[in-house]
């Protein structure tokens, strides 16, 4: 009754929250205090900040976002096919963090070992190149599959690389409807198709595993109409098996975009995959700070931000030892041109460190 917690000092305290190691909870933040007087206040403590995600609307972070990714420097590719793909190239998909089985709104399932267990799903557009998130949305049990939940929010004029899941016809036409295109991989079995031309495939295609490339019609009930590629990829998984990869494309045009091409910018999904274990590992997300949707979305968003900010601040793709280094400057141990100077030292040991690979790698074929 006689504590008075504003918006912007909540947001304050999670994002210097963010940045430390041990702030992993609403019990730990308010073991911090003030952050050594950050906030203007003693301490965030833990019920008055449990009310207050449940109550604060996360939307009025959205402008914040929205002004650091126009902050962000831009990454040249690091695939030379892909410099003939101007669009920026998004890769969606969901992960699921894991919340309080009562939790009315979250998704529900029974463990092996017979335990209810909640889980919401956090839907990411990441920006491939950056390696920073473009739009975040939470989802529990809303009775909409997850094609349906990133439609709503879909970003224009961009390339979008999905996986197998997103294969909806109804995701495609709103996809398309909004200027984007796509990349899609396709299941065994699944959609039909009519084939009207088999392209013919350069020696770089073939040398990059490429194993058909066709034009086809979609013809299942409510298909997008037009003329779409179907490239066949050989390659081999982490198993070291075979496998083959069928990817589906509107980028028709083979002069423009070869079918190597193709097959890189759908390599790049696997940066998401990095995201969400970097997301869940060291940003600490698989802790979820509250059990309402504003709440979760709150922390979705400071983290985001954080994130953001790293990039910003560097040039580069974020990383433990950026996030390391910002711990320090957080807590006041170091000052920021100390910590430009030891993430610049860090990465030219990177680049030595990559040059040496190199040079062995080339010294194996040599042999």
């Amino acid at each position: 009754g006689n504590t008075v917690l504003h918006a912007a000092q909540l947001f304050h305290g999670l994002l210097l929250s963010f940045f430390e190691p041990l702030a992993r909870s609403l019990r730990r933040i308010e073991s911090c205090g003030s952050f050594s007087g950050r906030l203007n206040l003693p301490r965030l403590a833990r019920s008055t900040t449990a009310d207050a995600l449940a109550a604060f609307d996360p939307k009025h972070l959205q402008p914040l976002i929205q002004d650091l990714r126009s902050r962000c420097p831009g990454l040249d590719h690091a695939d030379a096919d892909l410099a003939g793909i101007t669009r920026r190239i998004i890769a969606a998909d969901g992960t699921y963090l894991n919340t309080l089985a009562d939790v009315a709104w979250a998704l529900h399932h029974t463990k092996s070992n017979g335990r209810k267990q909640g889980q919401v799903r956090a839907n990411v557009q990441m920006d491939v190149a950056h390696w920073t998130p473009q739009v975040v949305t939470v989802s529990g049990n809303d009775g909409e599959s997850e094609p349906a939940a990133f439609a709503k929010d879909l970003l224009s004029g961009v390339l979008y690389v999905v996986d197998r899941n997103f294969l909806d016809f109804a995701f495609l036409n709103r996809l398309l409807e909004q200027d984007n295109d796509f990349v899609l991989r396709l299941r065994a079995n699944a959609p039909a198709t009519r084939v009207i031309a088999e392209l013919p495939l350069t020696a770089a295609d073939a040398e990059a595993g490429v194993a058909a490339d066709e034009r086809v019609e979609l013809t299942g009930r409510g298909a997008p109409a037009g003329t779409f590629r179907r490239v066949t990829v050989v390659t081999t998984d982490r198993n070291g098996e075979t496998q083959t990869i069928r990817l589906l494309t509107n980028l028709s045009d083979a002069a423009a975009v070869a079918a190597r091409v193709i097959a890189a910018a759908y390599r790049l999904r696997w940066q998401i995959e990095l995201f969400f274990k970097w997301f869940k590992c060291f940003a600490r997300m698989n802790h979820l700070l509250s059990t309402s949707r504003q709440g979760i979305t709150t922390q979705l968003y400071v983290t985001v931000i954080a994130v953001l900010m790293m990039y910003a601040q560097t040039g580069r793709r974020i990383s433990i030892y950026a996030l390391t280094v910002f711990s320090l400057l957080a807590r006041g141990q170091i000052t920021m041109q100390q910590a430009m100077e030891f993430l610049a030292r860090r990465e030219r040991e990177r680049e030595l460190d990559r040059a040496r690979q190199a040079r062995r790698r080339a010294r194996k074929k040599l042999v």
